[in-house]
């Protein structure tokens, strides 16, 4: 699905919900890039967003179109649809918890993120360890490189 067409349907979504549950949004974007929600995490997407502070007069919320590809390669337009619409839903409840000074669905992102980590066997000192030999290897590769390159020029 092209990026213009995300975007109709990310407006025709929000067009869908009564504007008192839209009520404090600045502003609704479409980021073309994906985001990922940390890079010792690959394979994880973020697909929206609440940013409660932000440049403009209020709070915004963004979904990305780039992450939405990755996560639903191939999904028809009716399944885009869908999760295009919960995603919305999701990041309105952060704005209407934040509004109220809870933080129960942020609790449970957490909890979410937390159980995925656990189950792709990821923990914080073993992506550490992960890293850094992916960097040892790396390094060893681009100077084993620059050894053979400067033997072919001999």
């Amino acid at each position: 699905m092209s990026l213009a067409r995300f975007e109709r349907l990310a407006a025709r979504e929000v067009r869908r919900i009564p504007p008192r549950f839209r009520q404090g949004i600045a502003a609704f974007f479409v980021e073309p890039r994906a985001c990922r929600h940390r890079k010792d995490l690959p394979g994880l997407y973020v697909l929206g967003h609440y940013h409660r502070h932000s440049h403009l007069q209020g709070p915004i919320v963004t979904l990305y179109y780039g992450s939405f590809r990755k996560v639903f390669r191939g999904a028809g337009p009716r399944v885009l649809r869908r999760e295009i619409a919960r995603t919305i839903a999701h990041e309105l409840l952060h704005h209407w918890e934040a509004e109220s000074g809870y933080d129960a669905l942020g609790e449970e992102d957490r909890k979410k993120l937390a159980h995925w980590a656990a189950r792709m066997g990821y923990h914080d000192s073993e992506v550490v360890r992960h890293d850094l030999a992916e960097a040892l290897l790396f390094l060893f590769l681009v100077l084993l490189g620059i050894a053979v390159a400067s033997r072919m020029m001999e």
